[in-house]
């Protein structure tokens, strides 16, 4: 029956006798839980808790009746100690007196586990509640005691307080109207529990001492000033305040004063609340004098619409050092201001206060004294424009602030005239952000005032980081206003309030109207503002005629550097200092509804423009004879740079057009025209002339008709120079009139034609095209996959006397092969090139290729990679190689031959003593194929560039090549990478290598080369005097290799690659120590090897290293350090890799620190790091400071989706994609 009891067993209104008590009692004896027993109403017999003596398993007893008395208290003080589990006792709503209270106090310290007490209700007098509250250091477990709903007179209640100040364990004291309860907790360690000297046990009680806080809430108890001053001197004995509420009282403005003038000496860590104590507009500059000088206040926020008064206090200095260590050092080098973060300054919020001008002067006298004042918000108040002119003037005695907040202040256009003088009179103020639809008005400075002169706001803009540098260049001013209607008389005021500005200034408008007369006095204005940087107009209706007034401009005054009008609603416009007066200036007019009638006073003004850069006309309405208009003004327009024209409704009138107008425009140097769905035009051009020129059409679907004025326009463009056309809708028949119709008096011309029939329609077709153009055709690349035809044409046509005899002593012939072939000995015979990739030879091809073009005299270069030739065409492709005596260069990679490989092989080596450059990777070299190979190169004395990689060569081949190789004394560039060469392999190259006196580069990578034979080949290489590139990564070379290689380094080395080699960190080292300063090298791989924290870090630099590869080397933030300062060290560097590592926000601040001066890195690769939000912030700061770099790749590193959104939204170039983001070059570059 005991066992299946509740774990509660309430009584509620039974009437139970000593009996019944008893008999429970003898019940839960034979009870193994705890139990909690509640007696509510119960009329009980004053000696019934006598029956309760020795229940050990009561955990919790309660008792709630007004029959119980004295006696009943007496009777529950003898059970309460044998009752050894009670956590928990209540006896409330009794008619106990003081002498019940006695005997309860006496028991109280008896019982050892008293969690919580409560004597809630119990009529309680003064000298019963000090009573038991002297009784609490007795209570050593206790957690809780509830005195709620008795008589407490105020010097009770004051009494509490000194008990609650000398009694340690006591860490809250709350007192609401007839609510009073008191939490404890238990002391740490006395001194009297530990060993040692007195001494000793001297200091751990004062530790102990100096650890405790204590919290006092004293809410609604009607404490006067009498009250408060006795309160004060009693607070002063404590050590730490947690927290102190006075709210609710009737203070008034004395009471509130004597508390905060008493406030720095309570060493409250918390806050300190006097809300609702009837503190009036006339107090509150009481208030601010007597905490002016607190050193720990972070927030001060009074509201007395509201009731509030809240003094909030900051952490000890020591606590914050502690807290604060790491965030320290990002804070060092970032500019952002987290809401998160607490102020590091303290802010002063009066909000809802009713203040007027009148009350200024008092407010800022008593602020006057303040030595830390970080933030002052005195929103929501009615200032109006005479207040904020007053503050205005007292803002200079106030200190150097972080933030000014005025707004909902009843402010007018008159009040920005006001604060915008404050640039030039209050050096801290950097920012002043004013929007009249939400009455928001904010004057910002530094994040650290006390370090002005070396910080920046956190920008808002692209262009407000890059004017700002890294604690060097001056901090810039911003000046926001928008939601306003600014007519022509308010912009005068307002240019002529920023005119003292100190600057860099910017000055960001957003007008819900701006007429022309405003945009023109603006303008005007803009020689009388030196220190301008930056003026932009967004979200501002525009008329049509704001394009020539900007263009005017443009030409006008030679300090803008930029304009940019979008949409005719955001114009931008950029200014240069006056000492960077040199250099190209652009101007951009997008979206702005300009048509035909627009072009020629356009033109005409930007013709004033002498140094005009980029012109951006895109998304407008020119059309074909808008553009015309515009080709026929380009001549006399001084562009240096780019002209785009994109999204303007042209057709392929406008690009025949482009192209009648190249030569009269001789600067033109490049012109691409796309007319599909991405609808892009865009021309590119030198200062001076250029003798050569390209023009790329794209999608521009001519028709036959377009085809002989295409031909006659190229004709004419003899200064063209190279010619794309894709996807252009050239079938075979315009292509061939194309060609036919195609002449010009001299020069080269290079034709690249994609079309996807050219994937469908054979060698043999093009080379029938081929056949028929006007000129020599001096070089043929066809590429089936790549659908592309590409041709290079020589004017005029020439004969060539051997291609004539050979011509005439064929001429019996009449098949439509052989007239064919005479057509392309005509018109191919001064062909230095034929280059076929990935087409399918059959035999007719292979004929027509041995009969007319190898046999060419002038045949340099022949390649024929990733094709398949029928089995047909193999004895003729054989042998028209074999006639190709002049024959330079030839590559026959990675093609499908077939068992006839060795046959095709032993033909086009025959007699080759001229060849220089020889291709054969991926050749299926069996033993017979590497035996012919072996015989051509003992012929090959010129040979310069060998490529056998992914051959299959192995060690015994290797030792055949190796001897083969002695006679080819001019070899520069040997080519042996995934051939399964293994150290014996190394070994017999090891032994041939020192005798190739003109040996530059040297691939060797992804073998199985191990430290026996790498050993060997580096001692080797050393007597290389001419190694220019080493690549021996994916070997496993070991650290013996490394360290070989780092005590004799080839002299001119420029690209090493010891990718995945096995190597230490101390080998690591030593090889970085041997690299560095070396004054060519360009490009070190050491990616994939366990580096940990000895990473490579130089002292003298590599001035002309532009790549460093370092993949998934296991640096840390620690390494990051020494590797950032090495970077400064190498002031050609393009790219940095540094992926899948263990790098984190530390990292990221040293990379951002070293960025701005990296003038030629264009990429760094951080993807699959630790890199947070923070870190990644960072590096955005330091983008933003000018420098060049294209993009910063972070994917997989910890940074939640949308703050990566956030992030690149600021800053497109930080690119958070899996697959890389196609970044262009900057136009005109």
């Amino acid at each position: 029956m005991a066992q299946s009891l509740p774990c509660q067993l309430p009584f509620h209104n039974f009437p139970l006798t000593y009996a019944d008590l008893a008999a429970l009692t003898n019940v839960l004896g034979h009870r193994e839980a705890p139990i909690h027993l509640d007696f509510e109403g119960c009329p009980l017999e004053p000696r019934c808790p006598e029956a309760l003596a020795g229940c050990g398993r009561v955990e919790s007893l309660s008792f709630k009746s007004r029959k119980c008395g004295d006696a009943f208290a007496e009777a529950l003080s003898r059970s309460l100690p044998t009752m050894g589990s009670l956590k928990k006792l209540g006896l409330a709503g009794s008619k106990i007196t003081a002498r019940g209270i006695y005997h309860l106090v006496q028991a109280l310290p008896l019982c050892p586990h008293l969690e919580e007490v409560s004597f809630q209700d119990n009529q309680l007098k003064n000298q019963e509640l000090l009573s038991i509250v002297k009784v609490l250091p007795c209570l050593p477990t206790l957690r809780k005691l509830d005195l709620s709903h008795n008589n407490v007179s105020m010097a009770t209640l004051l009494g509490l307080t000194e008990v609650a100040v000398t009694c340690r364990t006591i860490r809250m004291l709350q007192v609401r109207e007839a609510d009073l309860i008191i939490l404890l907790s238990p002391p740490t360690e006395t001194a009297a529990e530990l060993p040692g000297s007195p001494a000793l046990r001297g200091n751990a009680g004062q530790k102990e001492a100096q650890s405790r806080s204590l919290a006092l809430r004293l809410q609604k108890c009607c404490l006067t000033i009498r009250d408060v001053e006795m309160l004060i001197a009693q607070l002063r004995e404590v050590p730490l305040l947690e927290e102190v509420d006075l709210s609710g009282n009737q203070l008034e403005d004395e009471g509130c004063r004597l508390v905060a003038e008493a406030a720095p000496q309570l060493r409250i860590a918390g806050k300190l609340d006097l809300s609702d104590n009837g503190l009036s507009v006339a107090g509150v500059p009481w208030v601010l004098r007597a905490v002016s000088t607190c050193r720990n206040l972070a927030d001060l926020h009074i509201s007395l619409m509201h009731k509030t008064v809240v003094l909030t206090f900051a952490p000890e200095l020591e606590e914050q050092e502690r807290t604060q260590e790491r965030a320290a050092f990002l804070d060092s080098l970032t500019l952002r201001v987290s809401s998160e973060l607490p102020p590091s300054s303290p802010r002063i919020r009066l909000t809802h206060c009713g203040l007027q001008a009148e009350h200024l002067e008092q407010l800022c006298k008593a602020l006057e004294g303040s030595c830390r004042l970080g933030h002052l918000d005195l929103s929501k108040n009615a200032l109006g424009d005479e207040g904020a002119a007053q503050l205005a003037q007292w803002l200079p005695a106030l200190g150097a602030l972080q933030s000014l907040n005025l707004s909902e202040n009843r402010l007018s256009l008159d009040a920005v005239f006001s604060l915008a003088q404050c640039f030039s009179a209050v050096p801290w103020v950097l920012q002043l952000d004013i929007s009249f639809e939400s009455q928001h008005v904010v004057l910002r400075g530094g994040r650290r005032a006390r370090c002005l002169p070396a910080r920046s706001p956190p920008p808002e803009s692209p262009a407000q980081a890059q004017s700002s540098g890294f604690g060097q260049r001056c901090v810039p001013r911003s000046f926001c206003l928008r939601e306003c209607r600014l007519e022509a008389l308010s912009l005068t005021h307002l240019c002529e309030a920023l005119e003292k500005c100190p600057g860099p200034l910017e000055v960001r408008l957003s007008c819900v109207v701006l007429s022309d007369q405003s945009l023109d006095t603006l303008l005007g204005h803009l020689p009388r503002l030196p220190q301008l940087s930056l003026l932009q107009l967004s979200q501002t209706p525009l008329s049509p005629r704001s394009p020539f007034l900007l263009a005017h401009l443009l030409g006008l005054c030679p300090r803008v550097e930029k304009v940019d009008l979008r949409s005719l609603h955001d114009a931008t416009l950029y200014f240069k200092s006056s000492e960077e007066q040199k250099g190209g200036r652009c101007g951009r007019f997008t979206g702005c509804g300009l048509s035909q009638m627009h072009v020629e006073p356009l033109c005409e003004l930007l013709r004033k423009c002498e140094d005009l850069s980029q012109l951006d006309l895109s998304a407008n309405q020119l059309g074909d004879d808008g553009l015309r208009c515009l080709l026929m003004c380009l001549p006399r327009l001084p562009i240096s740079g780019s002209l785009d024209l994109s999204g303007n409704s042209i057709s392929q009138e406008g690009a025949l057009c482009l192209m009648e107008t190249l030569p009269s425009c001789p600067r033109i140097r490049e012109a691409a025209v796309n007319l599909g769905a991405e609808q892009s035009f865009r021309i590119h051009f030198s200062r001076q002339e250029e003798a050569g020129k390209t023009l790329r059409l794209r999608e521009c679907s001519f028709r036959p008709e377009h085809v002989p004025r295409l031909a006659t326009g190229l004709s004419q463009a003899w200064h063209l120079t190279e010619l794309t056309l894709s996807r252009c809708c050239l079938g075979l028949q315009p292509l061939t009139l194309l060609l036919r119709l195609l002449r010009r008096p001299e020069g080269l011309l290079r034709l690249r034609v994609e079309e996807p029939w050219m994937g469908r329609a054979g060698v043999l077709t093009l080379l029938q095209v081929c056949a028929q153009a006007s000129g020599n055709v001096t070089e043929i690349s066809i590429s089936e996959s790549q659908q592309q035809l590409c041709l290079q044409l020589k004017f005029p046509r020439q004969e060539n006397p051997e291609a004539v005899a050979r011509r005439l002593a064929r001429c019996d012939l009449e098949t439509h092969h052989s007239l064919l072939a005479r057509q392309l000995m005509e018109t191919c015979t001064w062909l230095r090139q034929l280059s076929l990739s990935q087409v399918n030879l059959c035999h007719a091809s292979c004929q027509l290729l041995q009969s007319s073009l190898l046999p060419l005299a002038e045949l340099k270069t022949f390649r024929l990679a990733s094709s398949c030739v029928s089995s047909g065409g193999l004895a003729p492709l054989a042998s028209g190689l074999s006639r190709c005596r002049h024959l330079e260069e030839l590559d026959l990679s990675n093609n499908q031959l077939g068992e006839e490989a060795s046959t095709v092989l032993a033909g086009a080596l025959e007699g080759k003593s001229w060849l220089r450059r020889l291709d054969l990777s991926h050749f299926p070299l069996d033993d017979s194929t590497l035996a012919v190979l072996v015989q051509g190169l003992s012929h090959m004395t010129r040979l310069q560039s060998l490529c056998l990689s992914g051959d299959d060569i192995g060690d015994v081949g290797c030792s055949r090549l190796a001897k083969a190789l002695k006679a080819a004394t001019s070899l520069e560039e040997l080519g042996l990478s995934h051939n399964q060469i293994g150290d014996a392999g190394a070994q017999h190259l090891a032994a041939v290598l020192p005798g190739l006196p003109e040996l530059r580069r040297v691939d060797l990578s992804a073998n199985g080369i191990c430290p026996a034979g790498g050993v060997q080949l580096v001692e080797s290489l050393a007597l290389c005097k001419h190694l220019e590139e080493l690549m021996l990564g994916c070997n496993a070379l070991g650290d013996p290799t490394a360290l070989g290689l780092a005590r004799a380094l080839p002299p001119h080395l420029r690209v090493l690659h010891l990718r995945s080699s096995r190597l230490s960190p101390e080998a690591a080292l030593s090889l970085g120590r041997a690299l560095d300063g070396c004054p060519h090298l360009e490009e070190i791989s050491l990616a994939e090897n366990t580096l940990a924290r000895q990473v490579p870090h130089f002292h003298q630099g590599l001035p002309r290293l532009r790549q460093i590869d370092l993949v998934s080397c296991e640096i840390d933030d620690q390494a990051a350090k020494l590797l950032a300062a090495s970077f400064m060290l190498c002031p050609a560097l393009e790219e940095i890799l540094l992926s899948w590592n263990l790098l984190g926000d530390e990292a990221a601040a040293e990379l951002a620190q070293v960025l701005p001066r990296m003038q030629r890195l264009k990429s760094v690769d951080l993807e699959k790091n630790r890199i947070t939000a923070d870190g990644a912030w960072l590096l955005a700061e330091g983008l933003a400071r000018g420098s060049g770099i294209q993009v910063i790749r972070l994917w997989n590193n910890h940074i939640p989706p949308d703050a990566a959104q956030r992030l690149q939204s600021q800053e497109p170039r930080l690119d958070f994609a899996f697959f890389p983001n196609e970044r262009q070059a900057p136009r005109g570059t």
